[in-house]
C-alpha cells in the first residue's frame, strides 16, 4: 500500500502517496494547516494505524509454532511414564496449547481413560505400535495433520504442530527398528519436525541402562529430557544415574554437538491423592476442582504447580512458549 502526502498551492492534501512521506507530513505543524486539512490528515493516520493492526493480527493468526514431537520412552515399565505424560498434557490444556496426544499403551490406555478422545485444546488418538506398519501409517497421518486440506465445507482445519506420543512398555525393539529405518532423518527433512525423547527413570541401574541403550540408536539426532521420579527418593539418591561414567560421556558428546540433555525432576504425589484420582478416573484439573476431599485437592494442586515449575527450563523443547504455574 503506497500513499503520498503533498502540500499543493491550494493547501489540499493529496491522499495518494508514499507511507514514508506520511512521517514527513507529521512534521508539519497542525497549526499551519486549515481545519479541513487537519481532519484529513488525522483520518489518514487513523486508517494507516488500523491497517497496521489488522496486518499484525493476521500475522499472529497465520504464524505456526515450530513443530515438535515429544516421545515418552517405552523401555522400562512402572517408572512413572504415564504420570509424567498426564502432567505434561494437563499443562498444555491449562496453557490452551493445541496438542495431539497418542496413547500407544493398548493394555492400559491412561490418556483415553482420563481425557477422552477430544477436548477443547487436545485430541487423544490410539496407536497399536505392535501391529506391523501401524507406526508408519501414524506418522503419515501426522503429516496430514500438520498440513491439513480443506474439509467438506471447504474450511481449512488449524494445522497441528505439537504431538505427544507415549510408548508402551516393552516396545523398545520395535521403536529401535523404526529409528534404524531413518525415521529421524525423514522427520527432519520431510516433516520439518524436531523430536524430543523423554526418559523417566527410577533409582535402579536398569533405568540408567535404558537411557544408554536409547542413546545408542538415537544419538545426537534428538533432544533428551531425563526425568528423575521423586516417588523413588530424593534427588541425591539417584546416584546410579549421577555417577555413571557412561552417562557423563553421553552428556559430553551431546554438549559438543550442541544437543540439549536436560535433567529435571517429577514431584511425588501422595499415594492417598493418587489412588483417589485413579479410582474416579479424574484428571489433575478435576482433582483440583472436586469438593469431596479437600485434602486431595490441596495435594493435587501443589503437585501440578511443582510439576509446571520443573518443566519450565525445558519449555522450548516441549513446544510451550510459556507456562503459567498459578493453578486455578
Amino acid at each position: 500500500m503506497t500513499q503520498t502526502i503533498n502540500n499543493n498551492q491550494n493547501g489540499n492534501i493529496n491522499s495518494k502517496a508514499d507511507i514514508s512521506a506520511i512521517e514527513a507530513a507529521e512534521e508539519i505543524k497542525l497549526n499551519d494547516l486549515a481545519p479541513e486539512q487537519q481532519l484529513e490528515l488525522e483520518k489518514l493516520k487513523l486508517d494507516l494505524d488500523m491497517a497496521s493492526d489488522a496486518d499484525r493480527e493476521a500475522e499472529e493468526v497465520t504464524k505456526t509454532p515450530p513443530r515438535r514431537l515429544v516421545i515418552v520412552d517405552g523401555g522400562k515399565g512402572g517408572v512413572g511414564k504415564s504420570m509424567w505424560t498426564r502432567g505434561f498434557l494437563q499443562t498444555c490444556i491449562d496453557e490452551k496449547r493445541r496438542i495431539v496426544a497418542v496413547d500407544a499403551d493398548n493394555s492400559n490406555p491412561d490418556l483415553l481413560r482420563y481425557y477422552g478422545e477430544n477436548g477443547e485444546h487436545c485430541q487423544i488418538q490410539q496407536l497399536n505400535i505392535f501391529k506391523d506398519g501401524s507406526i508408519d501409517r501414524f506418522f503419515d497421518h501426522v503429516k496430514r495433520m500438520m498440513e491439513p486440506e480443506p474439509d467438506t465445507y471447504n474450511q481449512l482445519p488449524p494445522p497441528e504442530s505439537l504431538f505427544l506420543l507415549e510408548l508402551p512398555p516393552q516396545s523398545r525393539q520395535i521403536f529401535k527398528r523404526f529409528i534404524e529405518q531413518e525415521f529421524l532423518e525423514t522427520a527432519a527433512n520431510d516433516y520439518d519436525i524436531r523430536v524430543t525423547m523423554v526418559v523417566v527413570i527410577s533409582r535402579v541401574s536398569d533405568s540408567v541402562k535404558q537411557l544408554i541403550d536409547l542413546y545408542s540408536f538415537c544419538g545426537n539426532k534428538v533432544d533428551y529430557i531425563v526425568v528423575r521420579n521423586l516417588f523413588y527418593g530424593e534427588e541425591s539418591e539417584f546416584s546410579r544415574y549421577s555417577n555413571s561414567s557412561i552417562v557423563q560421556e553421553i552428556k559430553q558428546e551431546l554438549l559438543k554437538a550442541e544437543i540439549p540433555l536436560f535433567d529435571i525432576t517429577m514431584p511425588d504425589l501422595l499415594e492417598y491423592a493418587y489412588d483417589y484420582l485413579d479410582e474416579k478416573s479424574l484428571t489433575f484439573s478435576e482433582g483440583i476442582k472436586q469438593k469431596e476431599l479437600p485434602g486431595v485437592k490441596m495435594r493435587v494442586k501443589s503437585w501440578l504447580k511443582t510439576f509446571k515449575q520443573q518443566i519450565c527450563p525445558v519449555k522450548h523443547l516441549l513446544g510451550l512458549e510459556s507456562i503459567n504455574v498459578e493453578i486455578f
